[in-house]
């Protein structure tokens, strides 16, 4: 018996695409192409292209911790409806720093989320020692600040280095925050002393400088480690640059970045104040700045594509200066669209956004081949796009917390029209469907019989 066929969608993989229906019976593709068998559902796609549902690896649903900027209810629904099947999650607020503790984050996360999810863990320098118990309890990564940030300490070189040792012997996947300590902390200072509560205080605070310097440090770190690490929300073409040389050398790194630093410009944050505050910031400053960034994404040096989703209301930007407004963007209901844009546009392919989106991040996290592909045996997280649909986004279409985009106004062309998440429908047009629940907890690649 088959639960639900796909009919007439074009299946997009990394490595081009096809047509063919989709067949999908208990939660899994059990087929793609003919099949002689009478679905108790089916789904016309014609028009549609098929492909893997999104795998976003850095989202920030703050639950427990701070739910009233978002939580997993509405972070989740916002994401579905977005195209995306998995996310995978950490926040600052309630960190997981051991193994009990995240036990204690599935146990609350029960019946919370509409789709799949797995969840991070934070090192402290003095906590090292507890790496290996809550890779073995499934975090799906471990993640490193360079610079001291939601509370977070830095990690410093010597911490990192023997923090990255001992993620080598298990394997296990770090993810870091690349801006150094000193440079932020030396340029807060003098900002502060100099009286400034500017919106100019962002780029200045938060600079290229640092990012670069903690980037190449960190990738130097790895070689030496011999560490998987992922470099978090790479923003401009010199860090990747830098990232680069140690890959070259044989390091095992993969460079993240995120839409902000496709579309967002530097001077933004000039007028759009905390709307524009997030780090590292915008960095699009000269014409050539985003067809530099756009090459980069095609030729794999950025390996893949994230949100960094990390949600305020408007109240809460505007509630003090711009020292005291929280840091992050809403980014999970734009993602894919602002992506399909970029196809549209010429930009980049769609093969390569599938790889981007969907494939790398499910290898990095362990999830491939049951997540981020369209092979008979996976889940069936399918996201049915409309590439030639136009769109306009507005903050009144705005699912997250939030209640508002950086990217209203803009006028885009594609985006998804259906999310499946392990064969049921989550979201159509934009609009999340079914309750909380339905989503489940993935362990990572350490986890006894995680796959």
């Amino acid at each position: 018996m088959i639960d639900l066929t796909i009919r007439g969608a074009t299946v997009v993989t990394p490595g081009g695409r096809f047509p063919a229906d989709l067949h999908v019976r208990e939660g899994r593709i059990v087929a793609l192409g003919a099949l002689d068998a009478s679905p108790a559902q089916v789904v016309d796609a014609g028009g549609l292209l098929a492909i893997p549902g999104v795998v976003d690896g850095h989202v920030h649903f703050m639950d427990p911790g701070d739910p009233e900027r978002e939580d997993f209810i509405t972070g989740s629904a916002a994401a579905a409806a977005g195209g995306t099947t998995t996310v995978v999650e950490h926040t600052h607020g309630a960190p997981v720093r051991d193994a009990g503790g995240l036990r204690q984050k599935v146990a609350h996360l029960h019946r919370r989320s509409l789709i799949d999810f797995g969840l991070g863990a934070h090192v402290w320098p003095d906590r090292l020692a507890e790496m290996r118990a809550v890779w073995e309890a499934g975090a799906a990564f471990f993640k490193v600040f360079r610079c001291e940030t939601h509370g977070v300490p830095a990690m410093l070189a010597g911490d990192l280095l023997q923090c990255f040792r001992a993620a080598a012997r298990i394997d296990g996947l770090m993810i870091v925050h690349c801006e150094d300590d000193a440079v932020t902390r030396e340029r807060e200072e003098a900002l502060r002393q100099a009286g400034r509560s500017d919106y100019g205080v962002i780029p200045e605070w938060r600079s290229r400088e640092a990012e670069e310097i903690a980037a190449a440090e960190t990738a130097l770190i790895a070689r030496l480690a011999g560490a998987r690490v992922v470099i978090a929300h790479t923003s401009h073409p010199e860090a990747v640059d830098l990232i680069q040389r140690e890959r070259a050398r044989g390091a095992r790194l993969w460079v993240e970045s995120c839409p902000q630093y496709f579309f967002l410009e530097e001077a933004e944050v000039l007028t759009q104040g905390p709307f524009r505050k997030f780090t590292p910031p915008a960095r699009l400053a000269r014409g050539e700045d985003a067809g530099r960034m756009w090459q980069l994404l095609a030729s794999g040096e950025i390996t893949h594509i994230s949100t960094d989703h990390a949600p305020a209301t408007r109240a809460q930007k505007q509630g003090g200066d711009i020292w005291k407004a929280p840091f992050g963007l809403p980014g999970v209901e734009t993602t894919l669209t602002l992506m399909l844009h970029a196809v549209h546009q010429g930009w980049v392919t769609l093969e390569r956004v599938v790889d981007a989106l969907c494939a790398r991040p499910a290898q990095l996290f362990g999830y491939y081949p049951r997540k981020g592909s369209l092979l008979p045996g996976a889940d069936a997280d399918i996201t049915l796009v409309d590439p030639a649909r136009p769109r306009t986004i507005r903050d009144d279409q705005v699912i997250s917390k939030a209640g508002w985009s950086p990217y209203a106004g803009m006028a885009v062309v594609g985006g998804p029209v259906m999310t499946f998440c392990r064969g049921r429908l989550v979201a159509r047009d934009g609009r999340p469907q079914g309750e909380p629940g339905w989503g489940r907890w993935l362990p990572g690649a350490g986890a006894a019989g995680a796959s």
